[in-house]
């Protein structure tokens, strides 16, 4: 499964279920940073490290598990102004991926 340039251009797939998740199962091209992690963006002493990773010109694509976290790292991105589509499980984030690596294959 890729996507075409113009996608990876538009769309950061952030996985922020913890890494033993992501090791088991993941989208490629995705990138993971835990909930935990990206929370701590949101924090006013935050160093700043955790929010170099994920980049602001992109649409943030999050997801997790459940969609738990999924929504708690979406409100610490909003804070930080991020574009940012909650997808909320990692089954509705690769229904997401499919259809636009369709839609860019034309089928």
């Amino acid at each position: 499964m890729k996507l075409s340039k113009e996608e990876l251009e538009e769309y950061f797939f952030l996985d922020v279920r913890e890494e033993s998740e992501f090791e088991e199962k993941s989208l490629e091209g995705s990138f993971n940073l835990p909930s935990r992690k990206v929370r701590a963006i949101a924090t006013p002493d935050s160093l700043g490290y955790w929010e170099s990773m994920i980049p602001k010109e992109k649409v943030i694509v999050v997801y997790c598990a459940t969609g738990k976290r999924a929504k708690m790292a979406e409100e610490a991105l909003l804070k930080k102004k991020y574009k940012v589509l909650n997808m909320q499980t990692f089954e509705q984030a690769e229904d997401y991926y499919k259809a636009v690596r369709d839609k860019e294959h034309g089928r």
